[in-house]
């Protein structure tokens, strides 16, 4: 695949801030889709005019995008009524900015951090399936699909027991496979064959299994392979998003991901 038919195929993950005043030209010029990162100072410094602005741009040209909802300090499942609701007020908003760029995804975190929660795992749980069940009515109401990443879990039974509660056409996985490697004490293998069925949207980078380096796929000890081979298996095409947070790593990236899709896919 020549890099062209590449950048049709995965998009690019890039902060709203980063892109409205530094690399929109770049992405349009380029032909380069985008998942288009959203936090609290974006969402509080941007107006809905900076927002409808750039998904005119990206319309215009031709370019798709996702979205990945606000991240830190989000917690679906926090004991405090008031940290969940604001939350969901989070998660809602980034949701009707999926509908004003016509994003064709959007992904978000549970929150969980095991070193809070671990003595009252099946209580937060509770909170964040009440939490994401409003979200997921937000969604559905709003012709979004929105998908659930994986971070801090150390394994799968979070992700399991919501996918069990909230049905497949409201909620999606969107497996981080450099954040199996990071965080998880779950091989890759176990998060594929336990979740594989709900997976919408894959995060793609790479790392050596101690930190979240967010490396070119292929430069680190992520098995590509593995996870490719069972889509391909199951006829399962997701979303494909390279997560670079280094913009060397953008064109090895994207070449990576590339010959995975020839490979697998073609």
């Amino acid at each position: 695949m020549d890099i062209d038919e590449i950048k049709k195929e995965v998009f690019v993950s890039c902060p709203f801030d980063l892109l409205k005043n530094k690399y929109l030209p770049l992405v349009i010029s380029q032909g380069i889709n985008t998942e288009i990162g959203l936090n609290a100072p974006i969402l509080d410094s941007f107006t809905f005019k900076d927002f409808y602005d750039v998904a005119t741009a990206l319309k215009e040209n031709g370019l798709k995008c996702t979205v990945h909802a606000p991240f830190t300090d989000i917690a679906c499942g926090a004991v405090d009524c008031l940290i969940r609701e604001t939350s969901l007020m989070r998660l809602k908003y980034a949701v009707d900015l999926c509908v004003l760029f016509g994003a064709e995804s959007m992904v978000f975190h549970t929150g969980w951090e095991e070193k809070i929660y671990a003595d009252a795992r099946d209580i937060w749980l509770g909170f964040a399936l009440e939490t994401m069940g409003r979200l997921c009515e937000h969604a559905d109401s709003s012709g979004v699909g929105i998908a659930l990443e994986n971070v801090f879990e150390a394994d799968t039974y979070i992700h399991k027991k919501i996918f069990e509660t909230i049905p497949a056409e409201s909620l999606g996985f969107c497996l981080d496979v450099g954040h199996v490697y990071a965080f998880s004490k779950t091989p890759l293998k176990t998060w594929i064959e336990d979740l594989g069925h709900r997976i919408r949207h894959l995060h793609l980078h790479d790392n050596h299994g101690g930190s979240d380096e967010h490396l070119a796929p292929g430069s680190g000890i992520v098995d590509f392979d593995l996870l490719f081979s069972w889509l391909s298996e199951h006829n399962m095409r997701p979303i494909l998003t390279l997560e670079a947070h280094d913009e060397g790593m953008v064109i090895p990236g994207l070449m990576a991901i590339g010959a995975l899709i020839e490979k697998y896919f073609r």
